[in-house]
């Protein structure tokens, strides 16, 4: 009896090992392709202070495919990042090409893009916000003009906020956009830099007060 039991249990674990195996083999056999969506513009270009979002789907043999841009691994060559959890392809610097590359299981696609670079970054930037002489909170913008012609275009990522006034607080806020807030009385520089620079910086002396 104990012979037959553990002959039953080893028949049955065969079984179940054997069921998993087949489904494995059977989802991975029924994709016939990874595709980033993005592929079909061509050129693809990309400014070096924006963000590109991306997309992938899964094709099956039968020709019905998914969105799989949550399930791909994202990574990129040099000059960007991608990120994970929102399929942003960044810039981390001013001019390059970059290839995004998505993978799953044994798929994998991959992309160019043309980073769009600032004229002369030292200079074509600047800060645009209007003048601040009281505390409470304002929006710190900055534009600039890049190579391929178009100029005062607003300046979203790669550019990093400073205040010589401690007590003030700049805020990145969800949606790109940047937020100073001013507790204090006195004047303090707001310093804006390009890819971590010290050679971009733009400077503009803000005096507060009561």
């Amino acid at each position: 009896m104990k012979i037959a039991r553990n002959i039953l249990l080893y028949t049955t674990a065969l079984f179940f090992i054997s069921c998993g195996d087949n489904t494995t083999e059977h989802i991975t056999s029924d994709i016939k392709e990874l595709t980033i969506n993005e592929k079909t513009l061509n050129p693809i270009s990309i400014y070096s202070t924006d963000a590109l979002k991306l997309s992938a789907k899964v094709t099956y043999e039968d020709s019905s495919s998914a969105d799989a841009s949550n399930s791909v691994k994202w990574s990129s060559s040099n000059y960007a990042i991608m990120t994970q959890d929102s399929f942003l392809s960044i810039p981390i610097a001013n001019n390059g090409s970059v290839e995004i590359t998505a993978k799953y299981r044994d798929f994998n696609d991959s992309i160019n893009l043309n980073i769009i670079g600032l004229n002369d970054i030292n200079s074509s930037w600047g800060i645009t916000s209007t003048n601040i002489t009281t505390t409470g909170e304002f929006g710190l913008t900055a534009e600039g003009n890049f190579t391929d012609g178009v100029n005062n275009k607003p300046l979203i990522h790669n550019i990093k906020w400073y205040s010589s006034e401690s007590t003030d607080i700049i805020t990145t806020n969800d949606d790109y956009s940047v937020t100073l807030t001013i507790e204090s009385t006195g004047d303090r520089n707001i310093t804006a830099r390009l890819f971590e620079n010290n050679n971009t910086d733009q400077t503009i002396t803000y005096s507060i007060v009561e």
